[in-house]
């Protein structure tokens, strides 16, 4: 394997403590069995439910074991997997004495999905500003609930510990932030609740787990997104919401399970020239994998996700045959970023949600603060990958024929 480019090798003091590589398989060892005891004592619970997570988090271990990753990032598994586990054991425990759950309809919710670096973000924090629209912030994503004494509430220890989460982060991958920084505070990605059931996208595109991201493609998703479902109950039971707007580029790999628990859900979807979409996601993932990992060839990085990204679209292409046209919705980032209001008042028509003057302004309101959530200038070049923008474009033709990006 090629080494890691000079300019993505971690820096101090983290590549003090990755001089430890040689022992620290065995100082922090990962198998299922320790994982579980550790957020079983974490949370004093115990019932891990009875679908097939044991199934999921054997393959997600197995898939960890296989990446050769430094001592950041054993250390940074570890802790990510006891932290989505503790999670596991309070939903379950409080799912499990509260019933009344049942009850709570999830009812037409908007979701936002497409490639990576498509625009999803700015448009989910525009949309986050119509107050009928409940848009999760990343505090509640990571900890849908507090400790047993409060578990609907316990905001502050929740806020708390996924600024201690996300600032480790930082501080491991300083340069993430110019293509994606994460706050306590940022509106974000459903895949957190996909991973409180072992459905893991941050361990292949974080870490850079190829193998383990080949695996899930052959996964039937169908008991993760009911989990996720649960857990938007539980999100719904503490603040409600006329209308959830969630956003996830991992879903166009898993529509057909995405649609099955939510059959009225009404998906937008995002499209860019997928050359620079792809040479952005690469860029992304390459700041972060580099961290975490012995060494990134990242010729290989780029080689898995031109085949990853064909594997999706056509996945997706083929899952949205079975998808009402009345439940879609296309933009391409140029013209949203052209005449944003145009694209919204479009949006909101399609699928007859309430518009009025006062939604207006609040939204141009939005639109004119820019939001982001990047950190300076991304520069990137899918030549850094090993590869060309005219052999992503043969290779994802139909693609870009099809949405004319």
């Amino acid at each position: 394997m090629s080494e890691t480019p000079d300019d993505l090798k971690p820096s101090l003091p983290f590549s003090l403590v990755n001089k430890l590589d040689v022992l620290s398989k065995k100082m922090i060892p990962i198998d299922s069995d320790r994982v579980m005891k550790m957020a079983e004592r974490t949370t004093g619970l115990s019932d891990w439910g009875e679908d097939g997570f044991q199934q999921r988090l054997a393959s997600t271990v197995d898939g960890l074991n296989q990446a050769q990753l430094n001592t950041t990032g054993l250390f940074g598994a570890r802790y990510v997997l006891n932290w989505k586990l503790g999670n596991r054991l309070r939903i379950i425990d409080f799912a499990k004495r509260h019933p009344e759950l049942d009850d709570i309809d999830i009812e037409r919710p908007l979701i936002i999905t497409g490639f990576f670096r498509t625009g999803t973000t700015f448009l989910h924090n525009v949309l986050a500003a119509d107050p009928n629209n409940r848009v999760p912030k990343a505090w509640e994503l990571s900890y849908p609930l507090g400790r047993l004494g409060d578990p609907l509430g316990d905001v502050a220890w929740r806020r708390a510990q996924a600024k201690f989460t996300f600032g480790f982060n930082q501080a491991a991958i300083p340069d993430q932030g110019i293509a994606h920084l994460v706050t306590a505070d940022s509106y974000e990605e459903d895949f957190f609740l996909l991973e409180n059931d072992m459905a893991m996208l941050t361990f292949w595109v974080g870490f850079a787990a190829y193998e383990y991201a080949r695996d899930m493609l052959e996964w039937d998703m169908l008991e993760p997104y009911q989990f996720h479902k649960l857990q938007l109950k539980i999100l719904s039971a503490q603040r409600s919401a006329k209308r959830w707007v969630l956003k996830c580029p991992w879903h166009i790999w898993n529509l057909e399970a995405l649609m099955a628990v939510y059959p009225d859900a009404q998906i937008i979807f995002t499209h860019r020239d997928i050359a620079k979409a792809l040479a952005s996601h690469c860029s992304l993932s390459a700041k972060m994998a580099s961290k975490l990992r012995r060494s990134l060839d990242v010729k290989e990085l780029g080689e898995f996700w031109l085949e990853y990204t064909r594997i999706g679209l056509d996945r997706a292409m083929e899952s949205r045959k079975s998808i009402p046209e009345s439940q879609i919705y296309d933009v391409r980032l140029r013209d949203l970023m052209a005449s944003p209001m145009t694209v919204l008042e479009d949006i909101y028509s399609q699928f007859d949600l309430e518009f009025n003057d006062e939604i207006a302004g609040l939204l141009q309101a939005r639109i004119d603060e820019k939001p982001t959530s990047q950190e300076g200038d991304h520069e990137y070049s899918i030549e850094d990958f090993g590869l060309t923008d005219e052999r992503v474009r043969e290779t994802l033709k139909a693609y870009n024929e099809r949405f004319g990006v």
